[in-house]
């Protein structure tokens, strides 16, 4: 895996499927550290939701009549309650999220 600033967890759709499960699992600040990743490439809730941002246009690219806009919505819905401190909720949208996408 390259540290270069170019690189991503979420590269196709299969990823945003395997990179969404870690995301449910740790957030919001449970993320395990890599010893091969520089510091600014560890994984934290804002990189995560960042990555997971890039995962929708993978998501709409690979099934035409998802609703881009309401994906976003549940990623921007999921973070603010991580942001609240209401993981539960988080995780909830998340995985709303995740029915929508892989269903």
């Amino acid at each position: 895996m390259s540290t270069t600033q170019n690189w991503h967890w979420v590269e196709s759709y299969e990823d945003l499927y395997d990179f969404l499960a870690q995301v449910i699992v740790c957030a919001p600040d449970n993320f395990i550290p890599a010893d091969y990743l520089a510091d600014d490439h560890q994984l934290n809730l804002e990189r995560a939701f960042l990555e997971l941002r890039r995962g929708v246009e993978y998501a709409t690219s690979r099934h035409k009549g998802i609703d881009k806009a309401l994906l976003e919505e549940k990623l921007k819905s999921a973070l603010a309650s991580y942001r609240e401190g209401n993981a539960i909720q988080g995780a909830h949208t998340l995985q709303e999220f995740e029915r929508i996408v892989f269903s």
